[in-house]
C-alpha cells in the first residue's frame, strides 16, 4: 500500500505546489486562466494526438473496454438521477448531482495518474479511452441539465462541447494517423516529446491553484453522496461488468477502471453555470472529490494489483 502511495502522491504534492504557488503571489490568476486555456487547446491534445499516433492502435484499442465503460457511465447517470429524485432534491441539483456523478476530470487528474501508475502503454490506452468516452460525458450532461434543471436542451452547446472539443479532434487524429501506419519523422517526434513534457506538470499546477476550499459551499451531506458515487460507485459498476462478462483484469481495464475513478470535472461548474444548474453543488463536488481522490487512487490501484 505504501508503494502505491509513493505512486500517487508526487502528483498531488504538484497540486498542493500550485495552490501554495497562488497564494504566496508567485503565481497570479491571470497566469492560471492562461495555463488552462493553453492546456486544454494546445498542449492537452498534442500530448493525446503524439501518444495515440505513436501506439499500435489495433492493439490498444478494445471493443468490449469501451463498451464497459460506455454502460457503466449510462449505469451511474440512471441511479445518480433516481437518487436525487427520491431524495427530493431541488430540480436543479439533481441534475448538477447527476452529472457530477459520471463527468470525471479525465484529462488533467485520469492521464497523470494513468501514466505514473502504468507508463507510456497506460497513457496511451486512456488517450484512446478518452477519444471516446468524451463525447458520451458532454452528451449526458447536457442531457442530466435540460432534464432536471429546467433549461431547454441547446444543441449548440452540445455541439461545441463535443465535435467542436480540441481533446476529441486530437484523439481522432491520433487514431487516424496510427491507422494510417505513416511514419513519423524522428525530428516531429521528438518535438512533440518536448510539448508533451510540459503537460501533464502544467495542467496540475492549474488543478492545484483553482482549488480553494473557502469557497466550498453546498449541502455536504449531498456533496458527501456525490463524491462516493463518482470515486468509488462508478469505477466499481465498471469492475462488476467486466467480472459479469468474464473478461481478463488486463492493462486496459486496470486504465478503464483508474479513468473512471477520476474527480468530477472542472468543467462541470461551468456547465452548471450556463444551464441553470446547482452552481454550489458543481463546486463543492469538484473540490471535494479532487482532495479524496488521493485516497480513492490509492484503493483503487491496490484492489486492481498496482504495483505489479
Amino acid at each position: 500500500m505504501l508503494e502505491i502511495l509513493f505512486i500517487v502522491l508526487p502528483i498531488f504534492i504538484v497540486l498542493a505546489t500550485g495552490n501554495i504557488l497562488l497564494k504566496i503571489r508567485m503565481l497570479n490568476q491571470d497566469y492560471i486562466e492562461a495555463s488552462n486555456h493553453l492546456v486544454f487547446n494546445f498542449f492537452l491534445p498534442v500530448l493525446l494526438f503524439s501518444k495515440i499516433a505513436k501506439s499500435d492502435f489495433a492493439q490498444v484499442f478494445k471493443p468490449a473496454d469501451i463498451f464497459v465503460m460506455i454502460l457503466a457511465i449510462i449505469i451511474i447517470f440512471f441511479l445518480s438521477s433516481l437518487t436525487g429524485l427520491l431524495w427530493r432534491l431541488p430540480s436543479q441539483s439533481i441534475g448538477t448531482f447527476t452529472m457530477s456523478s459520471f463527468r470525471g476530470n479525465y484529462a488533467y487528474m485520469g492521464l497523470p495518474v494513468c501514466f505514473y501508475a502504468f507508463g507510456d502503454e497506460g497513457l496511451a490506452i486512456a488517450s484512446v479511452l478518452m477519444a471516446f468516452v468524451v463525447p458520451i460525458v458532454n452528451m449526458l450532461s447536457v442531457i442530466s441539465l435540460s432534464l432536471f434543471a429546467g433549461s431547454s436542451f441547446q444543441p449548440k452547446l452540445f455541439i461545441k462541447n463535443t465535435f467542436y472539443n480540441p481533446l476529441v479532434i486530437a484523439c481522432l487524429a491520433g487514431i487516424i494517423f496510427s491507422l494510417s501506419k505513416i511514419p513519423m519523422p524522428q525530428f516531429v517526434e521528438n518535438t512533440l516529446s518536448i510539448i508533451s513534457g510540459v503537460t501533464l506538470p502544467l495542467a496540475l499546477f492549474a488543478i492545484g491553484a483553482n482549488i480553494n476550499i473557502t469557497s466550498l459551499k453546498g449541502s455536504w451531506p449531498v456533496i458527501s453522496v456525490n463524491a462516493a458515487m463518482k470515486l468509488f460507485l462508478l469505477p466499481l459498476i465498471s469492475f462488476l461488468i467486466i467480472q459479469f462478462m468474464k473478461m481478463p483484469l488486463g492493462l486496459t481495464e486496470k486504465v478503464l477502471i483508474i479513468m473512471l475513478a477520476s474527480p468530477a470535472a472542472t468543467v462541470n461548474y461551468i456547465l452548471a453555470s450556463s444551464m441553470d444548474g446547482d452552481t454550489d453543488l458543481a463546486n463543492g463536488t469538484i473540490i471535494a472529490t479532487t482532495l479524496l481522490s488521493i485516497i480513492s487512487y490509492v484503493i483503487w490501484l491496490h484492489f486492481l494489483g498496482m504495483p505489479s
